[in-house]
């Protein structure tokens, strides 16, 4: 009888386990597709940066005016900006629910503040 106890004891702890590993992993992969997604947002966002100040060469060399290119720089830069605002957005809204307690970010300076410090580790 003992020995049945022993079996059942031993098959209910296997189960367990295996969940809890199965749950872990999950978990961990979620973490670094989580963390390569916000490393291809902060790339594009550098790119973006790069693609703006050589349009603004561009303009500073043709024959536009100054306050032009200036009004050109600055619509460019709040685009950038409400882009940022939009991609940390829909991060937060396309997490599956089970693991939106790990974005722990509300914009694109937290975000960026977050990955660095998820990568030092």
């Amino acid at each position: 009888m003992y020995e049945l106890m022993w079996f059942v004891g031993g098959a209910l702890t296997y189960q367990l386990l295996t969940k809890i590993l199965r749950i872990m992993q999950i978990f961990m992969f979620f973490q670094e597709i989580h963390v390569h997604m916000l490393m291809m947002l902060e790339s594009v966002s550098q790119d973006l940066d790069e693609a703006m100040d050589f349009k603004s060469e561009m303009m500073k060399e043709s024959a536009l005016e100054k306050e032009e290119v200036k009004l050109i720089t600055i619509a460019d830069k709040q685009i950038i900006e409400t882009w940022r605002a939009l991609a940390v957005f829909k991060m937060q809204n396309f997490i599956p629910g089970a693991f939106k307690k790990e974005v722990k970010y509300d914009n694109w300076n937290e975000l960026q503040k977050y990955l660095s410090d998820t990568i030092k580790k």
